[in-house]
């Protein structure tokens, strides 16, 4: 009897080894700024290369906006029969490389199933999206794998109500206001009637966007922002900044703020009417549009500055597994870019920069 329960017992240890083998897991941390073209390439990889038996949330039409999404189902073409578990939350790029530099915790969506909101804890992030290359972070060492598949522009953003006049912000002035927080609005309107003040709402310190402005503009000092105090009813002193969400909100609820988000979300400000010109440009030409191909050729051709490749980062200790799906993701990624609102796909820039905020030249 103790021989076939000891047999048994082999069976059943050599049954779980073959399920745990059955079964691959992607984690994905990073950039907040990819999550919509991030997400529908994760999603379509499923459905044109194996099956896609769940997702959380379910897809709609807010879901690549989210910043947790979990998905299960095959993905035959690289892993065959085994299911296949992605996990994504895009935390921010400089989160995003210190995850994988530390090989923090990282808190995913535990289950695909649409509506369960449990997290997990003790998974690291295997991947990362990151608007910033690695050296400009805290965290250069060790030296990840780094790929660059886009880029993507960063637009200054005035708040809907008390901004009339401001239509282009320089580097001086941007300067000027990030070191003093809030500065009267003659400064950028000329008209010296217009002594109400202007506040500078600013992205917390996870945001890729964040380091490259102030490497762009070349600040260099500590700066200052303020937050809407919907309590006091007054502007604030802001010691921590704001994420895209919160920014959004006040920019289009609040009056006298000029911010900065990446083109996805500066769209949500007004549909994309309060952009402003940088140093006499925008990141494009025409109408900015959330559903067709915009005409980007200002940054493709060098007139417009302010944006950020975007990186996909892995460790140089990756497995087979995470390497596999980090190069089919990116395949994926650049037939989104083909038809992009909002980012432009690496092969049809003209122009190149070797860091974050340094110059652009041909290419």
């Amino acid at each position: 009897m103790k021989t076939i329960k000891l047999t048994f017992t082999a069976l059943a240890g050599v049954l779980l080894v073959s399920s745990a083998q059955a079964q691959v897991e992607i984690n994905i941390s990073g950039a907040v700024a990819f999550r919509s073209t991030a997400y529908r390439a994760i999603r379509n990889l499923f459905l044109n290369n194996g099956t896609l038996a769940s997702q959380n949330p379910a897809d709609g039409a807010g879901t690549p906006s989210q910043l947790k999404v979990t998905w299960t189902g095959t993905l035959t073409n690289l892993y065959g029969n085994q299911t296949v578990t992605v996990r994504a939350f895009y935390n921010g790029a400089v989160a995003g490389v210190q995850d994988l530099v530390q090989e923090r915790n990282v808190a995913f969506l535990a289950s695909s199933t649409p509506g369960v909101t449990n997290e997990t804890s003790g998974l690291k992030a295997d991947v990362a999206f990151s608007s910033i290359f690695q050296a400009a972070t805290e965290f250069p060492s060790p030296v990840l794998d780094d790929a660059l598949f886009g880029a993507t522009p960063i637009n200054l953003v005035k708040s809907t109500l008390g901004t009339a006049g401001i239509t282009n912000i320089t580097t001086h002035q941007f300067k000027a206001l990030a070191a003093n927080g809030s500065l009267p609005a003659w400064f950028f309107t000329g008209n010296t009637n217009d002594t109400h003040t202007i506040y500078f709402i600013n992205r917390d310190p996870t945001a890729g966007q964040r380091v490259t402005l102030f490497l762009e503009s070349l600040f260099t000092g500590s700066p200052a922002s303020y937050f809407w105090n919907t309590s006091a009813n007054a502007w604030q002193v802001d010691p921590t900044g704001r994420n895209a969400a919160q920014i959004t909100t006040h920019l289009n609820t609040y009056s006298n703020a000029i911010s900065y988000l990446i083109s996805e979300d500066s769209y949500n400000v007004n549909a994309g009417l309060n952009i402003l010109t940088y140093n006499g440009n925008k990141a494009f030409k025409g109408t900015f549009s959330n559903v067709g191909v915009n005409d980007f050729s200002p940054v493709i051709a060098g007139q417009y500055s302010l944006w950020v490749y975007e990186h996909l980062l892995t460790r140089t200790t990756a497995s087979a597994n995470v390497s596999n799906f980090r190069a089919a993701l990116i395949s994926s990624i650049e037939t989104e870019l083909l038809t992009s609102s909002f980012s432009i796909p690496i092969g049809r820039l003209k122009v190149e920069r070797s860091a974050d905020g340094s110059p652009v030249a041909p290419n």
